[in-house]
């Protein structure tokens, strides 16, 4: 079984002010839910998150590659080593960027949890046809 991932990372964060900010934040992926990372952003480090954000795996690992996104989460590169994340909350923005081999880990290491996860879909599939052709039903054809 695998285990939930964390991955506390250094960031900036640009204010719709165009303000530049140090911050924290922490980039988090469970099994049970594997198709979803979610990112804490920290104000201080020993604080509660400020604002917790969820989005698709599928998302951050587009993003690395070319931006993606229509909604309140998009993700873009900034040049090679960088990788924007733009959150969009009613008339409220901000982008936090991070180094692109922080995100890349993330990634990879969630990459796992959702081959696992599509393993079991085809395994449980494959027992209730097995299980459906062994009962001896047939079409209404037969």
């Amino acid at each position: 079984m695998q285990l939930p991932l964390e991955k506390t990372i250094s960031a900036r964060l640009m204010t719709a002010a165009c303000e530049w900010h140090e911050l924290t934040l922490r980039m988090r992926h469970s099994p049970d839910d594997a198709l979803a990372v979610r990112m804490d952003l920290f104000a201080a480090e020993d604080d509660p998150p400020a604002a917790t954000w969820v989005f698709g795996r599928d998302l951050l690992a587009t993003g690395l590659i070319l931006p993606t996104g229509e909604g309140d989460v998009r993700v873009r590169p900034h040049g090679e080593d960088e990788t924007d994340v733009e959150l969009i909350s009613g008339q409220s923005w901000c982008v936090v960027r991070m180094a692109s081999a922080h995100v890349r880990d993330v990634v990879a290491r969630t990459q796992c949890a959702e081959e696992r996860w599509e393993d079991k879909a085809q395994a449980e599939l494959d027992r209730v046809l097995v299980e459906i052709l062994s009962s001896g039903i047939r079409n209404a054809d037969s």
